[in-house]
């Protein structure tokens, strides 16, 4: 009797923990209308099951993609707002590189965004011996915005469009076609090969991040809300530098550590601007006043100081 009662147990598990995952994230709905995604989506059986396997481990991810995340994510932020998308997107950037600027894939993409080569030449960023703005944490976010607003002119949803951040366009209009209907239910069954297979899970995978962070958010007295609450609120602001200035000089003038300068600039390949063109140093948005006050009149006795031994 013990042993039926047991198995009775672990068979409607699944049932009782699926029946409560409108209550376990109520964030769904915010989600849900931010992606484009239809309500009733909460309800399809592959994408509970894929919560009901993934949320405890996603949540762990999500934690420490927060805490990695504490330089750059006030920055994201601002610029989301400034372009007038949705701060949902955050969640892809999360997907990606869980926050740290200097993630690479086997695949060589690269930075908070992942963005591969080509599509970086096509978005202009420069790749050269020395910078790969890929990883300007600044530059790639302005980018990646300016590609998701790009391909959801074409879309005309951001679920799709979240698709096509991961397999391309013609990928996502090619299965379309193939399928005849654009609904997420029929994309991402497994009972049809219209998209890939990594696509079907990346949805569900930015959904779900989606759906524990905006949880987080709003909880009361939650501990990972706090975090995320309480984060590093300094942003980052790009400033203009002689050429080929050095972080370690610019930290020094600013009387900072170098290390924080070394993971927002990851994009200077030896920790130096080029010497062949005016460009910018990221630092962080407090020390802009002092910096501008400062590297003027210090640069000034430098070049006189030069001048004068050369002359």
């Amino acid at each position: 009797m013990k042993i039926y009662k047991l198995l009775l147990f672990y068979l409607l598990l699944p049932t009782v923990a699926f029946s409560n995952i409108r209550d376990e994230f109520p964030s769904y709905s915010y989600v849900f209308a931010e992606f484009n995604v239809p309500e009733h989506y909460i309800d399809n059986p592959e994408f509970k099951d894929f919560v009901e396997q993934h949320k405890y481990n996603y949540k762990k991810r999500f934690i420490k993609a927060v805490r990695e995340g504490g330089l750059v994510l006030p920055m994201m932020k601002q610029i989301i707002y400034k372009r007038d998308i949705s701060p949902v997107f955050l969640y892809i950037a999360m997907v990606e590189s869980g926050f740290n600027p200097k993630a690479r894939s086997r695949t060589g993409a690269g930075g908070l965004w992942q963005i591969v080569v080509n599509t970086a030449k096509e978005l202009k960023l420069t790749i050269n011996r020395d910078i790969d703005e890929r990883y300007d944490p600044v530059r790639s976010t302005n980018v990646a915005i300016k590609y998701l607003y790009r391909i959801n002119n074409n879309l005309n949803s951001w679920y799709l469009t979240t698709m096509a951040y991961n397999c391309g366009m013609g990928c996502v209009n090619r299965s379309i076609q193939r399928a005849g209907t654009r609904s997420i239910d029929v994309l991402t069954s497994s009972n049809n090969s219209y998209i890939k297979k990594e696509t079907k899970k990346y949805i569900k995978k930015v959904l779900l991040m989606a759906m524990i962070g905006e949880n987080y958010l709003f909880k009361q007295n939650d501990r990972v809300g706090e975090i995320m609450h309480t984060l590093h609120r300094d942003g980052i602001t790009p400033v203009p530098v002689r050429l080929g200035e050095s972080l370690s000089r610019v930290a020094s003038i600013l009387n900072m550590n170098q290390s924080y300068l070394d993971k927002i600039n990851p994009h200077l390949k030896f920790g130096h601007t080029p010497y062949n063109r005016t460009y910018k140093i990221n630092i962080p948005t407090s020390k802009v006043r002092e910096f501008t006050m400062r590297y003027a009149g210090i640069t000034r006795q430098r070049d006189t100081y030069i001048s004068t031994n050369l002359y």
